[in-house]
């Protein structure tokens, strides 16, 4: 059976509320995106809609050299990639695919992101914090199990699942030239 890739971005900006996280967690990486088409993207992940200020946040597309990652190029990230065969594929890019097309209707999950540092889960519906949107649809799909719920996963529980595969370890602005 043909195997695709399924691409999980982690990064670190500089932002207060990616600062306060780190503060807090000590974690390397503080965001998490997923993407479909590719290490050029685009990724999709829930954070600021609009590039210069933190809210509204939302589900958004994420891309090397665009939009807030063009406003920050030297921002860390550790790339990595996931096999799934042909239909698991399918149903995450129709399920991430269905998500953005109804984007409005989604919220950031302020409350589920801070009840997370507190090992308290916190699911509410059409709200996701961005590594509970990619555990979310990596595991409705069937492409991963995950060790915890989606609304406890941290951006660097997701790099723990066994079946990644390093890709890139550095700048966001260095994806553009990753094949």
């Amino acid at each position: 059976m043909a195997q695709r890739t399924v691409y999980i971005l982690l990064t670190r900006s500089q932002t207060w509320f990616s600062r306060l996280i780190h503060l807090a967690t000590a974690d390397d990486f503080t965001h998490a995106s997923i993407g479909l088409e590719g290490p050029g993207g685009p990724f999709y992940s829930f954070a600021r809609k609009n590039p210069s200020t933190a809210l509204p946040a939302g589900l958004v597309e994420e891309r090397a050299g665009a939009g807030f990652f063009h406003r920050h190029p030297g921002i860390p990230c550790a790339l990595y990639a996931l096999e799934v065969d042909e239909k698991t594929y399918r149903d995450l890019r129709e399920r991430v695919r269905e998500m953005y097309a109804r984007r409005e209707e989604y919220r950031y999950n302020l409350l589920g992101a801070v009840s997370c540092f507190f090992r308290l889960p916190l699911a509410r519906r059409r709200h996701y914090f961005c590594s509970e949107f990619v555990a979310e649809v990596l595991e409705r799909s069937g492409a991963a199990e995950l060790s915890k719920p989606p609304a406890l996963t941290r951006p660097m529980d997701l790099c723990r699942m066994r079946a990644l595969r390093p890709i890139l370890q550095g700048r966001v602005d260095a994806l553009a030239g990753v094949a």
